[in-house]
């Protein structure tokens, strides 16, 4: 590929192959460098492909004059990002916290801080999201000497998961209280506490993620195996009938009937954090 433009050490405008205008991102991708030299390929990390001169000239607008030590920290992330979340991260995350981790250090000069009122949910349901936040955020604290509070290890949360590509995603807020309610419901059936750090537990967590994003979105999880739904509700029927208690809930307020296999998996992670947290 040749540098057609350099926009800072870690972003260039370039031809690729088929002599189609790209904006190409990678770690120093363009130091030393100047227009009309060829990059090499292995330290490419994303490339984009413009088909028209307005959408090149808003994609690279974004990256200019951004500092290095900020490019470096969000290519960093989108890593991190994509091996520990495991799943498909869209280009436009790049463009989205570039964006917002510049105005929140220029803001974090001025002593001017932003409050996320969903750092509490944020940090109990999307535990591996805030984690990759929190480490960018001791990051960019270190080498910008600057204190950006904890709230914005959740802002970063918040962009990963809107840049995760599995269909639309669906309110954050919304998601975070669906959760919870169903958390409660739970909690107070069995007048129990949970064991946070538990292995059940997160699994239960990860599974009402995935079960709110599906009735958020109205999908169905729907199987035709009656036999092991009926020996599920009779083996487990305390998690069962707790199972129900929910699905009257989801009927009251989002109108929607649980099938036979949503039913069968909800009482069985009912089931484990029960037993986990009698522990």
């Amino acid at each position: 590929m040749r540098i057609l433009r350099v926009l800072n050490n870690n972003v260039v405008i370039v031809n690729d192959d088929n002599e189609q205008e790209c904006v190409v991102i990678g770690k120093g991708i363009a130091f030393q460098k100047k227009n009309g030299q060829w990059i090499d390929p292995t330290q490419v990390d994303k490339i984009f492909r413009l088909a028209r001169e307005d959408n090149r000239q808003r994609e690279t607008a974004d990256y200019n004059n951004v500092p290095d030590e900020l490019f470096n920290i969000v290519i960093d992330i989108v890593k991190q990002a994509s091996f520990r979340l495991d799943r498909k991260i869209h280009k436009s995350l790049y463009a989205s916290l570039l964006d917002h981790l510049n105005f929140a250090i220029e803001r974090g000069r001025q002593q001017k801080f932003a409050k996320s009122e969903l750092l509490w949910d944020i940090k109990r349901l999307y535990s591996a999201e805030y984690s990759i936040g929190l480490e960018a955020l001791n990051d960019i604290n270190q080498k910008f000497n600057i204190a950006l509070p904890e709230d914005e290890a959740a802002f970063i949360a918040l962009h990963l998961l809107n840049a995760q590509q599995e269909g639309t995603m669906p309110d954050v807020a919304q998601m975070s209280r669906l959760i919870q309610n169903i958390l409660n419901i739970v909690k107070y059936h069995f007048q129990l506490e949970y064991d946070e750090q538990s292995i059940d537990f997160q699994r239960f967590v990860t599974h009402l993620k995935f079960f709110s994003h599906r009735l958020l979105s109205h999908a169905y999880v729907c199987g035709n195996d009656a036999e092991l739904h009926n020996l599920v509700a009779l083996k487990y029927g305390l998690a069962y009938a707790c199972a129900e208690k929910i699905n009257l809930y989801l009927t009251r307020e989002y109108q929607r009937i649980l099938t036979d296999d949503e039913m069968m998996f909800l009482s069985l992670h009912i089931e484990h954090v029960r037993l986990s947290s009698q522990n």
